[in-house]
């Protein structure tokens, strides 16, 4: 599959902030204090982020995430950065023979992966 900066682009907006099956719609379902699990998906898919750019930012000499972002700038940063990067990077190997896009779709499919969870765990109603 070959897909352009801009189609990558959509994808992550989709999604992050898609109206439905986004980590956006997922996150709004929780309510109160995140639970453990919440809070656990979160974080990695945040660690998850940092390690994907900066694997990027190496195999194409472009700039990693800032290393102050929360989830939701990393995803607005994202975003931004993937329009930025060509189609011949793209095509860049960056590890265990798989190219940018490849990582990039793959880390796409984290993202709507995780919002299911969270919404799983969203909905639960926590007792103290």
């Amino acid at each position: 599959m070959v897909l352009s900066p801009t189609d990558l682009a959509r994808l992550l907006e989709g999604a992050h902030g898609g109206p439905n099956h986004s980590l956006r719609a997922a996150l709004a379902l929780v309510d109160g204090q995140p639970s453990p699990r919440v809070a656990g998906l979160v974080s990695r898919l945040t660690a998850s982020k940092r390690e994907v750019w900066h694997r990027v930012a190496h195999a194409t000499g472009t700039l990693p995430p800032p290393d102050d972002a929360g989830l939701t700038r990393l995803s607005e940063w994202e975003g931004e950065a993937v329009l930025k990067l060509t189609p011949e990077q793209l095509g860049l190997w960056v590890t265990h023979g798989r190219t940018i896009e490849q990582v990039l779709l793959d880390h796409a499919r984290e993202v709507v992966w995780t919002a299911g969870m969270i919404a799983v765990y969203g909905e639960r109603v926590r007792m103290a």
